[in-house]
């Protein structure tokens, strides 16, 4: 239980709904009230920005909104009843359940603004950074992290990177007899996958569940994930966290060398194989959709709690962090949720970013229209207010307003959004450019 004195004040979440304020006052956290997040307002900032550049373009000949051809790949047309679609990115060490999440999303805001927007976003390998190639035709990107500095300069122009939204990683069981929410530690689940721990009445795991009968149980059988996956990535950071042994024997990464267990080719394939096997654990990452019919474990975090993957849980996480450098400054290379401080804080949440480039004219050599490029945008904004699993705290989303309203299109400032969750947009911090 949180203490309300540790929450009072907080500001509320975008697009808290019933259920989340409902979750928060069960876990003794205060919401204050506040406006509900209206995207009309923004989105009528944005329309009228793309109404004046239709003017401008109709009468000098600079862009053809009317034309039904495409330049390099992409549309010319804005939404004032043409439609207009956006393609995107994103990385194939992402669930791929990410994608539809994104779809959504633009399913939804099509519905808002008269049904003439979509978007359409396929996989890549790799971080999922952009090219800049125009013929591409990706508009933007999804991806698990940040650039470094590395990769950032191997980019074609400046890109920036900012959080899209809150998602989670699940530790499943198939136990029988035994309902979801098992506490387990992250030293007995380094034990678990290291091999050390075969048993489900062993020690380690059975002192944090007084009470819970685990005797008689089928031996432990560890499921995890091949491949280079966000899922892997988070869990080993926990795992290396926790268990000074797990960190110098395996590590942490997005592809490690499981020390023992089955190997599961896809988050699909390794839910079946742990509601096949009584005794089974593995761990998927989840964006909306909760994991039916097998138990989730609850993970205990830095502040020696239990936290579940849920909404409020995951949501705390991001905000015992909000006032860190990465999310005042925009700074998201490295960031992790791992060590979330505030009692409750799921350990195993985790963010997923876009990434857009800077100068929307310059990088695509105008091939990609200011009417659309003024639609993304919309897009973009929209998704901040879209929770896959939990809403963004609001520095996030007055961040994510900071970096939207610093884009540009051949040195010109495309839109300006009025945040509400910060004057202006700003958060107190840089704009994510890398």
């Amino acid at each position: 239980m949180v203490d309300d004195a540790v929450r009072e004040g907080t500001p509320s979440p975008p697009g808290v709904d019933a259920a989340f304020e409902s979750e928060a006052r069960a876990a003794g956290i205060v919401l204050p009230r506040k406006a509900p997040r209206d995207p009309w307002a923004a989105l009528v900032i944005v329309i009228a920005i793309v109404v004046l550049t239709a003017g401008i373009g109709e009468v000098t000949g600079w862009i053809d909104l009317r034309s039904s051809a495409a330049t390099g790949g992409y549309q010319t047309q804005t939404c004032q009843g043409y439609p207009v679609h956006s393609e995107g990115t994103f990385s194939s060490a992402i669930d791929p359940a990410f994608a539809s999440w994104l779809e959504d999303a633009g399913t939804n805001l099509s519905a808002a603004v008269g049904g003439c927007f979509s978007v359409a976003v396929s996989p890549e390998p790799g971080d999922g950074y952009l090219s800049l190639s125009a013929t591409s035709g990706s508009e933007f990107t999804a991806t698990y992290a940040a650039p470094t500095a590395e990769e950032s300069g191997s980019l074609g122009s400046p890109v920036a990177v900012f959080p899209l939204t809150l998602s989670a990683v699940d530790v499943v069981y198939d136990l029988p007899g035994v309902s979801s929410g098992l506490n387990l530690t992250g030293t007995a689940l380094a034990g678990i996958y290291d091999g050390s721990i075969t048993s489900w009445s062993d020690p380690a795991i059975a002192s944090a569940n007084p009470g819970v009968d685990l005797s008689g149980l089928p031996a432990i059988t560890p499921v995890h994930l091949a491949g280079s996956l966000v899922a892997n990535e988070v869990l080993t950071d926990y795992l290396a966290a926790s268990s000074p042994s797990w960190n110098a024997s395996v590590g942490a990464g997005l592809n490690v060398s499981w020390p023992t267990g089955t190997s599961a080719a896809s988050e699909a394939v390794a839910l079946a194989a742990v509601a096949a096997t009584p005794g089974a654990v593995g761990y998927v990452e989840t964006f909306g959709a909760p994991v039916a019919g097998l138990g989730v474990a609850n993970l205990n975090d830095s502040a020696g709690t239990f936290a579940a993957p849920s909404t409020v849980d995951v949501w705390l996480a991001a905000e015992s962090l909000a006032n860190s450098t990465a999310v005042t400054n925009g700074s998201w290379s490295g960031f992790s949720l791992v060590g979330a401080s505030l009692p409750g804080s799921y350990p195993l949440s985790s963010l997923a970013y876009a990434g857009i480039y800077r100068d929307l004219g310059v990088a695509y050599s105008n091939s990609l229209s200011l009417g659309n490029a003024t639609w993304l945008l919309t897009y973009l904004y929209w998704l901040t207010g879209e929770a896959a699993v939990a809403p963004l705290p609001a520095p996030y989303a007055a961040e994510d307003v900071n970096v939207l309203n610093n884009e540009t299109y051949d040195g010109v400032p495309i839109v300006s959004l009025d945040s509400e969750y910060g004057e202006s947009g700003e958060s107190g911090g840089e704009t994510g450019e890398f």
